[in-house]
């Protein structure tokens, strides 16, 4: 059985036919069971009652409200009638029914189209009355700054064309036509004045902009202070396209402060508390949202950018993917990353020719398999200069095929931010500074930046593309929304291609986070989350200056800055005093572990022109027997001058060579060990671990602090120092 339909639609003819038939069976009942006929006129009248307070309800007009009551009050007086005079299903009484059915038909037609024709004219009225207050409030609106600018701006003759308010009533817009022969920028140099004449509150202001055409102004002037008001990160966590433009706030007038990374590189800047890492959250946040972009992240000053984002991943295991792709916090991860970016754009400009000219563009489109790679730089001022002219190069070279960073600094002074890094970021923003200058560095080109407007932190300025610098509050993100954001991202996070993995560095990118993770998260258990990750054979990367960048050397010492042998140069006056010819030390005696037991370690490079013997392949722990000393040995190395094309030294002298590189910050074994490997040596890190115990014996080097946190300095450099064994 089918069931019943309680809310199917009333029709007019529905309607009819339901008043006739109560109307019959009303006026039968009463006649059939001799109830006084008045009864039915008392019922309909109740009818006609109640169907005009439901009317009226509904905002029907006076004459609609008559008609119904009407309505009501006929079939009444028809029922009545029909019970009094005889009984109501006779053909009379029938016909008069069916005559007045038949006209409340017909006039119920003539009656909406009255009620929705005068409704219209009446709403007509209004609009037109309130167009006419509009307008007149508008005119007064209007003469009070047409007076505003020609008593303050000294601007005679504007035209106030309109002024609009805005939607989140915290303000309005005016646009002005000026007198001819006058500039917006004129008119820009009285916001100050025009705020105090409008005496405004604190932190509301007045912003003036360049019109749609020339000779025209816009003045926003915000009424209410948005930008002391915290913004939380908005619910929205849809996917997005790097190509799109993403907010990272919002400005005075409540519209989005917009940014893009799609083929512009991005540089902001803040001073200590004023939300400078809170803004760089949320551009991660609302890179991590992108289907098609990578997020490589370099913070040498504790990874503290990458640590939020890794956490929920890494420690909690919330989801199963990094929503940062690689994180370096070390100058050489920071240099193997930068020198795989630059071999990224190489071999994409070669390999993807073809899907460019499949999508007849002369830049690489951005796809899932494809993703643009995102650099975030944080706090380039401690960074050396050879990884600032691999960062420019990346700026310079990877805007066609997606490689794009975004730098961020303390402060904005040429010698934190090079001017070629300034000015291939289009996209800039500048959060609460002290310096007015800085601002004014940042945002070369354009009218002086006050700080006074923007003076909360989270408050900035951003410049975007084309347009003038303008105050913005940056979005609110804690870490549990930084949390949340990680974990529905996670399993849309594209993948790095193929052709982008085959480059030389690519060998490094696989292990990166075998590398990484456990020295960001020392003392502390990784979830099994990160096996897939963390479960791989590591490779070190190189400790010397990446390849094909050039560096100053010390004229004095031959010396390069960084990585192993940058120290001293075969061949100057240091080598040969600190690595005479075949001088060598005791032999060391056995230990517990049995480690340099029966070994002549020695400590110097063998400069004679004789190939040194080799590790054996079968055990890294080996170390050939050193030949005894001399008498003439010792003297004659003083005298001669060391080769300048010395053999490749021992692994021990290789270590030596290290702690003497490593200078007065010293180093440690693991550290030792890996750039060991980088040079070719098999050495492990418990043999490293047994020379550094002998020549500390020997006071060649000294211990410094103790456990895990002990390393080792050279005696030459560890004259100073306290503390070690």
């Amino acid at each position: 059985m089918p069931d019943l339909d309680w809310q199917g639609r009333h029709t007019l003819n529905t309607a009819t036919a339901t008043a006739v038939t109560s109307a019959l069976a009303a006026s039968s009942l009463t006649y059939a069971t001799s109830v006084h006929p008045v009864w039915d006129m008392a019922i309909a009248a109740g009818g006609a009652v109640g169907a005009a307070v439901d009317g009226a309800r509904r905002g029907r007009l006076g004459g609609t409200l008559a008609y119904r009551a009407g309505l009501w009050l006929a079939a009444g007086g028809w029922s009545s009638w029909a019970a009094a005079g005889g009984p109501p299903w006779s053909l009379p009484t029938l016909a008069a029914l069916a005559g007045a059915a038949l006209a409340g038909r017909l006039s119920w037609n003539g009656v909406g189209r009255y009620e929705s024709a005068e409704k219209l004219r009446r709403r007509k009225a209004a609009e037109v009355a309130e167009q006419a207050e509009r307008q007149e409030r508008h005119d007064a609106w209007g003469a009070q700054w047409k007076d505003r600018l020609a008593r303050i701006a000294k601007l005679e003759g504007c035209k106030i064309v309109a002024i609009q308010p805005w939607a989140a009533n915290t303000g309005y817009t005016v646009e002005t036509d000026l007198p001819g022969g006058a500039t917006w920028g004129q008119l820009k140099r009285f916001e100050d004045a025009l705020g105090s004449d409008l005496r405004l509150d604190e932190g509301c202001g007045v912003e003036v902009t360049g019109g749609r055409r020339k000779g025209t102004a816009i003045i926003r002037v915000s009424t209410v202070n948005v930008m002391q008001q915290d913004l939380p990160f908005p619910l929205d966590l849809s996917p997005t396209s790097i190509d799109d433009e993403f907010a990272i706030g919002l400005h005075r007038d409540g519209t989005p402060a917009l940014g893009s990374l799609a083929f512009i590189c991005g540089l902001g800047i803040g001073d200590t508390g004023s939300g400078k890492t809170n803004t760089l959250n949320v551009i991660n946040a609302q890179l991590v949202r992108t289907v098609d972009a990578l997020v490589w992240h370099i913070d040498t000053t504790g990874a503290g950018l990458s640590l939020p984002w890794l956490t929920s991943w890494a420690i909690d295991g919330t989801h199963a993917r990094p929503v940062i792709d690689w994180s370096a916090h070390t100058l050489d991860e920071t240099r193997a990353m930068l020198t795989m970016a630059i071999q990224i754009i190489e071999m994409r400009k070669r390999r993807y020719q073809q899907l460019m000219r499949k999508a007849n563009d002369t830049k690489l489109p951005a796809r899932t398999d494809v993703p643009e790679i995102i650099i975030v730089v944080d706090e380039t001022a401690d960074l050396p200069g050879n990884i600032k002219q691999q960062i420019e190069t990346v700026m310079n070279t990877g805007r066609a095929v997606r490689v794009r960073i975004k730098v961020s600094s303390l402060r904005a002074t040429s010698d934190s931010i090079p001017v070629p890094v300034k000015k291939r970021a289009k996209w800039r923003w500048g959060m609460y500074v002290t310096d007015p200058e800085e601002l004014s560095y940042l945002f070369s080109g354009f009218q002086q930046v006050d700080p006074a407007d923007a003076p909360w932190p989270g408050c900035g300025f951003n410049a975007y593309g084309t347009t003038k610098p303008r105050p913005f509050k940056a979005f609110v993100l804690d870490p549990d929304r930084m949390d949340q954001i990680a974990a529905a991202v996670s399993p849309r996070r594209p993948v790095l291609d193929e052709i982008s993995r085959s480059v030389p560095y690519g060998r490094y990118y696989e292990s990166r986070w075998a590398r990484v993770l456990p020295a960001l998260y020392e003392g502390e258990t990784l979830h099994p989350a990160t096996r897939p990750y963390t479960d791989v054979p590591v490779v070190p990367v190189p400790t010397a200056t990446a390849p094909g960048v050039a560096v100053r050397t010390n004229p004095a010492t031959g010396a390069t800055p960084g990585g192993p042998g940058a120290g001293i140069k075969p061949g100057s006056p240091e080598w040969s005093r600190l690595f005479p010819t075949r001088t060598t030390t005791p032999v060391a005696p056995k230990d517990a572990e049995g480690d340099g037991a029966g070994k002549g370690l020695r400590l110097v490079v063998d400069n004679t022109g004789q190939t040194p013997p080799q590790e054996p392949k079968g055990s890294a722990e080996q170390e050939p027997p050193a030949a005894e000393p001399t008498a003439e040995a010792a003297p004659a190395a003083e005298q001669q001058p060391a080769s300048s094309s010395a053999p490749m030294p021992s692994a021990q002298d290789a270590a030596m060579r290290l702690l003497l590189d490593a200078g007065p910050d010293g180093t440690g074994p693991s550290r030792m060990e890996a750039d060991l490997k980088s040079l070719g040596y098999r050495t492990h890190r418990t043999t490293i671990s047994g020379w550094l115990r002998v020549w500390a014996a020997a006071a060649e080097v000294r211990q410094m602090g103790t456990g895990t946190q002990a390393y080792y300095v050279h005696r030459s450099y560890a004259t100073n120092q306290q503390g070690g064994n």
